[in-house]
């Protein structure tokens, strides 16, 4: 299995898997100037070797009140490279690796960038650290010798949450026994990206999988709801957990009802509205909750929103939330749904529309600017899926005055799509189940959604399929615009396993 060494171009030697180098301070005639030490980590289990081919380092330092500072370097120079800039806040290291220098033709092949912080002119210095990784593949990172880094379990139905300091937070989930029969998770961990490695945190107070993750504005992070399976029964949650990893505590909180699979979302004041699922004696939930962040209040909500297999997602400005498709479990709902907090609770305004196309279990996500949602798959059956239901199609929400439904980009066809928003406005979708011999299977495609201009029609762009097909995964949008993707169920057909491996995309950037 190749590593992230190698020999680069005409015979070049490769970097070693971890190179650093210990920057200095100076003091110049323009100000105090900072040259950070850069921890540039290059190792990988799986794929090209990051440096195959690559020529040059770009280096790109941007911060608050600074002029970008950009420069180019031979690969051999290593983090030497690293420009000088006047110390601030909020100063982000951008790391590129090209064949040849862009006047010469050369392309990009590998980007990092660092968590944005701020840097000192002392003594002590600040400390940067980039992961390279490849564009265009799929890279595993890699423990010291040949070992790929995996979960401490194997995990799916779990949530996966982007923290405020970049790393990852990968909580509860089920896992398949040898007989297939499901058990809940109460594990927690933390997935750094810079370095490629995972933390182990406390477990859950109570073990959970399809419940929902959702990022408060201080930081923490609020699960709330799921299921616990006992006795072979999955009994739905009423206790919610509110996880402050920073501080290492939590605190619970008490909801009216027990649900899963349920829907949430949170709007610019840290409200979160949650909607639907599945609760006791296998119900459809009928009765919407929220959640006052700043004062700790669960409130109840007026409107009732009797659906599973929605989603939901804040609008534009996040004043608004929508909750578009799903079903009641006898029919399928057309409506699209707002709803904006007013005198103590959500209710609805107006602005909601109709898809053109009835669905469950699809993927919401914004797309291109923040008032446009794309939905995405899913399928057309009040119940469970069936391989004659699957739908190749998506659909886009618009918030212009109104919501309105429109035409979208033909994708595969598959249920329960891993879609994420990538920072410059396109849609990657990953894995979920789709056509099989015989019934529905772990689905491999991947694909690059682009948004067309000034509401125009989108273009799809077809990807390299996935090394293990996956549904019940989990695909969270890094800092530095990559995508990691964790865990899941690989079903094809006859057996069904749980996975504990986790790799990242990088997209090609488009500047």
């Amino acid at each position: 299995m190749r590593r992230g060494t190698g020999m680069g171009r005409g015979g070049r030697p490769g970097w070693k898997a971890l190179a650093v180098t210990m920057g200095g301070w100076l003091l110049g005639g323009c100000g105090e100037q900072v040259s950070p030490s850069v921890r540039l980590s290059t190792r990988v289990c799986s794929g090209t070797p990051v440096l195959e081919g690559v020529r040059y380092l770009r280096w790109r330092v941007t911060g608050v009140g600074l002029e970008p500072v950009e420069r180019f370097t031979p690969v051999e120079e290593g983090v030497r490279g690293a420009p000088a800039v006047a110390s601030g806040k909020g100063r982000v290291l951008e790391v590129r690796g090209y064949t040849d220098l862009p006047v010469s033709g050369g392309r990009v092949v590998a980007v990092g960038r660092s968590h944005a912080s701020d840097w000192s002119a002392t003594p002590e210095g600040s400390t940067v650290d980039v992961a390279l990784r490849r564009v265009g593949e799929y890279t595993r990172p890699s423990l010291d010798g040949d070992a790929c880094l995996e979960l401490a379990e194997a995990r799916a139905g779990h949530t996966a949450t982007l923290l405020e300091d970049g790393r990852v937070l990968l909580a509860g989930g089920f896992q398949l026994d040898s007989e297939g029969r499901p058990s809940s998770l109460a594990s927690v961990e933390v997935f750094h990206p810079s370095r490629g490695s995972l933390e182990r945190l406390p477990d859950l107070s109570a073990a959970r999988a399809f419940h929902t993750a959702t990022r408060l504005p201080d930081g923490q992070v609020m699960l709330v709801g799921g299921e616990v399976w006992t006795a072979g029964e999955a009994v739905p949650l009423k206790v919610a957990q509110v996880l402050d990893v920073a501080a290492a505590r939590s605190t619970s909180v008490e909801w009216a009802h027990a649900r899963g699979r349920h829907a949430a979302a949170v709007d610019a004041s840290g409200r979160v509205l949650v909607v639907g699922g599945v609760g006791e004696g296998g119900r459809v939930v009928t009765e919407a909750e929220g959640y006052d962040s700043t004062t700790g209040r669960v409130f109840s909500v007026a409107t009732p929103v009797a659906r599973v297999g929605m989603g939901a997602q804040a609008l534009g400005d996040g004043q608004r939330i929508a909750v578009v498709g799903g079903s009641d479990g006898v029919t399928l709902q057309p409506d699209v749904l707002v709803f904006a907090y007013q005198e103590d609770s959500f209710v609805p305004v107006s602005g909601g529309g109709v898809l053109r196309e009835p669905r469950r279990d699809a993927a919401l996500v914004p797309f291109g600017s923040g008032e446009r949602l794309l939905y995405v798959g899913g399928h057309a059956s009040p119940g469970e899926a069936l391989t004659d239901t699957l739908l190749a199609s998506s659909e886009m929400v618009l918030s212009e005055g109104a919501l309105n439904a429109g035409a979208a980009p033909q994708v595969f066809a598959r249920s329960g799509p891993c879609a994420v928003a990538l920072p410059d406005g396109r849609v990657m979708t990953l894995g979920g189940r789709g056509f099989g011999s015989g019934g529905l299977v772990s689905d491999p495609h991947a694909e690059l959604l682009f948004p067309g201009k000034d509401g125009s029609g989108a273009g799809v762009l077809g990807m390299k399929n996935l090394e293990r097909p996956r549904y019940e995964h989990t695909c969270t949008v890094l800092e530095d615009g990559a995508v990691l993707v964790a865990g899941g169920v690989e079903d094809d057909g006859g057996e069904r396993a749980t996975l504990g491996d986790l790799f990242v995309y990088t997209p090609p950037p488009l500047d």
